[in-house]
């Protein structure tokens, strides 16, 4: 950061600079806009008085760039940019000028949309401290900032802090705006989301359901949050186990969102993603698979490599790949996904963790059961120190382990955790759902196992 004011020639510099990248680049219509921004700003400076302020001209200007380019999801050039306009914000205006808090708001965006998800958190609790002393807890600049940062919590893995934030987001606007506000119903949105994440699933179902209803009667079926609120209510349904119910949802979904906004879109990636966990639950290996080789392919393409929702998208793929038997593909996948999550997410983030559980299953079916018990393990002590013992993901875990102890024959460790399981799971889901199901079949073959080794051991005696 200057120690002095920025003149409006370094910003013009630094512009075209970054004008000349994107040509060298080949980001052609992106070096256009930018060309467009400084001539709109220059136009508008030349039509004022002389009292105008050609460097606050020129700054509004870059910053409706920064905002286009954020609605368009180019989260790259969107940092680029934001960065430079706050820059020069602060040193221009201050960090408690309105100007300056809306580019501190839009480079969060950015870092949030490029998966730096620490510098998003860490920049949105900046803008939330300062738009709430200068403008109040109940404005809507404000609540944005807010809905942000739940948003980075949630792509954190930081679920309870996501939802506690979203409650207090919904119930202000519904005291403020009104319960029927689009932004409230927004809002209400990412509270059922936030109680999905907890597995606290009857009572996102129910958010999820007025959503639908209430979308159902006044959107259009091609209404982005009517989209949002089905996908969601699917993913409940998915949760609960009812499979038919999230696929049929999903499908609808997934057929519309390519229509209308493209299969490269990132709402329709997602779609596609949880039509694919469906297919997966449902042991439709080769239509989880396809599905998953196509979102893989254009996540790479339009998100990056290494965005979180690349690496989610390439461990459910390689989890597809070993149940069809292949192995080493698996494995090779599964490791890649895993070793770029500790690097971007951290080892204990629950997307890593559940990649690391995932992974151990792998090693297992290899017969590299040291390794697969290991990891296992791990995975169980750190999703239970994180996201809690009866979280869904840290329960599957767990019958990930139980199956490796069942392997290596080591039927008292597996019998006590088979049985804890089985009552974690009849707790959270109900005696009828399918998990709970498994885990009783699996906690009776076990104690069958014990009983016949015991009886093999008093024949012998």
């Amino acid at each position: 950061m200057d120690k002095h004011p920025p003149s409006l020639e370094s910003l013009q510099r630094e512009v075209s600079e970054l004008t000349a990248i994107y040509h060298g680049r080949g980001w052609m219509t992106e070096a256009t806009d930018l060309e467009s921004a400084m001539t709109t700003a220059g136009n508008r400076v030349l039509a004022a008085d002389a009292d105008s302020d050609a460097m606050t001209t020129t700054l509004e200007e870059l910053s409706a760039c920064v905002k286009a380019w954020l609605q368009a999801k180019s989260w790259i050039v969107a940092e680029d940019l934001a960065i430079l306009v706050l820059d020069s914000c602060e040193s221009l205006k201050g960090e408690q000028d309105l100007m300056t808090m809306t580019a501190m708001h839009n480079l969060a965006s950015a870092y949030w949309g490029r998966g730096q998800l620490d510098q998003a958190a860490s920049l949105a609790t900046r803008v939330i401290k300062l738009r709430q002393e200068i403008l109040g807890e109940t404005h809507p600049q404000t609540l944005t900032s807010m809905t942000n940062l739940a948003s980075t919590y949630r792509s954190q893995g930081l679920w309870s802090d996501a939802q506690e934030l979203d409650s207090r987001i919904f119930e202000t606007k519904k005291r403020t705006i009104g319960p029927s506000h689009p932004s409230t119903l927004g809002s209400m949105s990412n509270l059922a989301i936030s109680y999905a994440n907890l597995g606290r699933y009857k009572e996102a179902e129910s958010i999820a359901r007025q959503l639908v209803d209430l979308g159902g009667m006044e959107l259009s079926p091609a209404d982005a949050s009517l989209l949002n609120w089905k996908l969601t209510l699917a993913s409940t349904y998915r949760d609960q186990g009812r499979l038919d119910s999230a696929e049929k949802l999903e499908r609808e979904v997934v057929n519309v969102s390519r229509e209308e906004l493209g299969t490269n879109n990132p709402f329709t990636l997602t779609a596609m993603a949880n039509l694919a966990s469906t297919f997966r639950n449902q042991g439709r290996w080769t239509d989880a698979g396809r599905l998953e080789k196509e979102v893989v392919a254009s996540s790479e393409a339009v998100l990056g490599e290494t965005h979180p929702r690349t690496l989610m998208s390439i461990s459910n793929l390689a989890s597809t790949y070993r149940n069809q038997g292949r192995l080493q593909e698996a494995k090779d996948l599964g490791g890649k996904a895993t070793a770029v999550m500790k690097e971007v997410l951290g080892e204990r983030h629950p997307h890593t963790l559940v990649a690391m559980a995932d992974l151990a299953v792998t090693y297992q079916m290899l017969r590299q059961s040291p390794d697969a018990e290991i990891l296992a393990a791990r995975s169980v002590r750190l999703m239970e120190e994180t996201i809690g013992k009866d979280h869904p993901h840290t329960l599957s875990a767990m019958a990930n382990l139980s199956f490796i102890y069942q392997s290596q024959s080591k039927w008292g460790v597996a019998g006590g955790m088979a049985e804890t399981l089985h009552s974690r799971r009849e707790k959270a889901f109900g005696t009828d759902h399918p998990d709970t199901v498994a885990a009783l079949e699996d906690l009776r073959r076990v104690a069958w196992v014990e009983a016949a080794d015991q009886n093999a051991q008093r024949t012998l005696n």
